[in-house]
């Protein structure tokens, strides 16, 4: 009986204890890779970027295809990373991007929206979060 326990205990560890599934690793299970960082979806910008945020709700989202059409994109910010939805002929190409690359990258997109972010990325408030500082720092 208490063996039967603990190995449904540790079944639910197994199983749970990761703490889920990353953005990353989830957009390159469901979307086909077509270079580093970048994979490809035959759906619409708009239709690939509700998905993804419906799986991981981002701490901001900037649409700039109504204002730019072909041109734009849809930019999701998380605190560690940027999702960028670009138009691709009838579908859609999806950029990973660190904090700082994928804010200097689509900066035309999302500078009037988003503050830079800090060294260690965003809070998940959206704030530009930093990482140590200088002398006296933490005391």
């Amino acid at each position: 009986m208490i063996g039967a326990g603990c190995a449904a205990a540790l079944t639910v560890l197994a199983l749970g204890g990761c703490g889920g599934t990353s953005q990353e690793s989830w957009i390159g299970d469901k979307y086909k890779k077509a270079g580093t960082d970048t994979y490809r979806s035959p759906k619409a910008p708009q239709t690939v970027a509700t998905e993804i945020n419906k799986k991981f709700r981002a701490i901001d989202r900037v649409d700039s295809l109504a204002t730019r059409g072909a041109a734009g994109g849809i930019f999701l910010r998380y605190p560690k990373l940027v999702v960028g939805v670009l138009p691709n002929g009838p579908g859609s190409q999806i950029t990973l991007s660190t904090p700082r690359r994928g804010y200097d990258r689509y900066y035309s997109h999302v500078s009037g929206y988003w503050a830079r972010p800090g060294s260690n990325g965003w809070t998940s408030g959206g704030a530009a979060n930093f990482r140590g500082g200088g002398p006296g720092s933490g005391k």
